[in-house]
């Protein structure tokens, strides 16, 4: 076989290829975004940076029924009480008082325990991870219908100086799914 045949021959097992690992792609990938496209979501928004404070306490503040958060790390600075971080565990404080059921959990090898131990003290349910397992989530669900989901820890540095992206979605079904999720963990 001559060059020029074994280049287009090549090319086309490239081209086979690449539109193979297209469909496969599609079939793993599409239908999970094609199912949070079609679910009837009001609105996807991004959440980026210093964003995420207030967004995250509007949707603490707006919960009637439920708050279910898995965080892999949450901090309290008794130095600071009126930080952003101690604003957000004094308002789950403030849900739990108020009936709203707030569940935790938490990352096994939490190194500062503090927020755990005030949010413990006062009702708040908190569960562990299992240590066979790092619990890198950064999961709120609220009212079982709202999602926010990415990358910002309760941290100063997650709050103040990181670059953190996430994104929250109204949509009852897949919340739904993250719900089954929670439960898993819980």
């Amino acid at each position: 076989m001559d060059i020029g045949k074994r280049k287009i021959s090549r090319s086309i097992v490239f081209a086979i290829g690449i539109f193979l690992g297209g469909l496969i792609i599609s079939f793993y990938v599409g239908p999970a975004y094609v199912s949070l496209a079609d679910s009837g979501v009001e609105g996807i928004e991004v959440v980026n940076d210093r964003e995420y404070f207030d967004r995250v306490f509007e949707l603490i503040d707006s919960a009637d029924e439920s708050i279910h958060l898995v965080m892999f790390e949450i901090k309290y600075y008794e130095k600071y009480p009126d930080s952003e971080v101690n604003q957000l565990v004094e308002k789950l404080i403030q849900k739990n008082a108020e009936g709203v059921d707030v569940k935790i959990i938490v990352d096994q090898f939490l190194t500062d325990v503090r927020a755990v131990e005030i949010l413990e003290k006062t009702g708040v349910d908190i569960k562990w991870d299992s240590t066979s397992v790092t619990t890198h989530n950064k999961l709120m669900i609220v009212d079982g219908r709202i999602v926010l989901i990415g990358s910002t820890n309760w941290s100063y540095y997650s709050f103040s100086k990181n670059h953190e992206s996430n994104v929250i979605f109204n949509d009852r079904e897949s919340a739904e799914k993250f719900e089954r999720y929670f439960e898993e963990l819980w």
